[in-house]
């Protein structure tokens, strides 16, 4: 079990450098990004999908619909590129994997237009591609990874209730499945064709890991949607074509990537798009602000009260007072100056990325600059209020 966990940290760790130093779009645009750009690895820090992950983990706490969206998306590259090895062998696609045409959502399409990616799916989908002119099999780029939370691996424990219960034939189809790992078969640097048994298996993973009750990674859908994917899987098709097909979760892909847009992406937006401060740099702020406030005061009234002169004097207390309103307006405004002048943005505490999308810096300037001028004004107006205030000695 150590080693596994061990090959799971190192998986992890490998995602999280791969996504960090991965090439971002150059693309200029003068709005905000939407979520289906995000998710297509259009956009660039601090609003790219890693980004994106890393809040959905860190500050929602609900990763696992991430994760089962972008499973899906893995799901549906490997079901392409199974109908194009089938091409490439010469076989039927209609005998072989007849589901697929089948029930494909507002009915078949084209034969040419079977193995072209959905416009939904652009950029996220990555383009298949042959190692030589003269290869059978499809190669396929790496499908967008995640930095994986610590308690997410390929193999899914029974809960203790189920344990106690008499193993059912599901019980056991759902042990063998989600105890399949990465091991068996990869969706990239690969060196045979898929097979129906492949793609069975990525299907019964997703399910028993996100929709089967009780999961690891259980996620709410509605219950019509949870029950057709429940009987997609268990029940349809027969014994040699059983349901394997990217459309069992199309509708439960739909419905996540609505919630998320709905919800989560718009808080993902005001936390990153309009401030540039993890959550505990942010709470340090508050600390720092107050302190630096007391000290200014401290110093200030001090002299006021010893009735030191020159008056002129007092003005040493501009340092910290400017010092603690401009953090407590970092702490109000989730916006540090000092990054917006380095052109960075905190994804972690003291963790730091460039600023890589134009429209998103500019909108750090402008509110960078109005709360740093706010703070400088109000900091005068503080000093100016304590400089001309009468010394009393008590």
């Amino acid at each position: 079990m150590s080693s596994q966990g061990n090959t799971t940290s190192n998986i992890t760790t490998e995602k999280d450098r791969r996504l960090e130093n991965a090439s971002y779009p150059a693309v200029k645009r003068d709005r905000l990004p939407t979520l289906q750009e995000v998710l297509s690895r259009k956009t660039a820090p601090p609003v790219c999908l890693y980004n994106f992950y890393l809040y959905m983990r860190d500050r929602e706490k609900v990763s696992e619909y991430l994760d089962f969206y972008l499973d899906v998306l893995e799901h549906e590259v490997l079901c392409k590129a199974y109908l194009k090895d089938l091409k490439k062998l010469g076989l039927d696609v209609d005998d072989e994997y007849p589901e697929y045409e089948r029930y494909r959502p507002g009915g078949s399409k084209s034969e040419k237009d079977k193995l072209r990616p959905s416009a939904t799916n652009v950029g996220v989908q990555r383009h298949m591609s042959s190692a030589s002119r003269g290869s059978d099999i499809t190669i396929i780029d790496d499908p967008p990874s995640r930095p994986e939370s610590p308690s997410s691996s390929h193999i899914i424990e029974i809960s203790n209730e189920n344990k106690q219960r008499p193993l059912t034939h599901r019980d056991s189809v759902r042990s063998n499945r989600t105890n399949t790992t990465t091991g068996n078969f990869s969706i990239y640097n690969r060196e045979r064709p898929f097979t129906r048994e492949d793609l069975r298996e990525s299907a019964e993973r997703i399910y028993y890991k996100y929709i089967y009750e009780g999961s690891e990674k259980e996620i709410i859908l509605s219950d019509h949607i949870r029950e057709k994917i429940s009987h997609a899987i268990e029940e349809e098709g027969d014994a040699q074509h059983k349901r394997a097909d990217p459309w069992i979760f199309h509708e439960a892909k739909k419905e996540i990537f609505a919630f998320m847009e709905r919800v989560h992406f718009p808080r993902f937006l005001k936390a990153r798009a309009f401030g540039n401060m993890h959550v505990r740099q942010i709470t340090m702020r508050l600390a720092i602000g107050l302190f630096c406030l007391f000290i200014g005061f401290a110093v200030v009234l001090s002299l006021i009260f010893l009735d030191r002169k020159p008056n002129t004097l007092r003005l040493w207390g501009f340092i910290p007072i400017f010092f603690g309103i401009s953090n407590l307006f970092a702490y109000a405004t989730k916006i540090s100056p000092l990054f917006v002048l380095l052109k960075i943005s905190e994804t972690k505490f003291f963790h730091f990325q460039r600023v890589r999308e134009p429209y998103i810096y500019t909108l750090h300037v402008k509110k960078a600059i109005k709360y740093f001028l706010l703070g400088l004004l109000v900091s005068i107006i503080v000093m100016v209020i304590f400089a001309t205030v009468p010394g009393h000695r008590l």
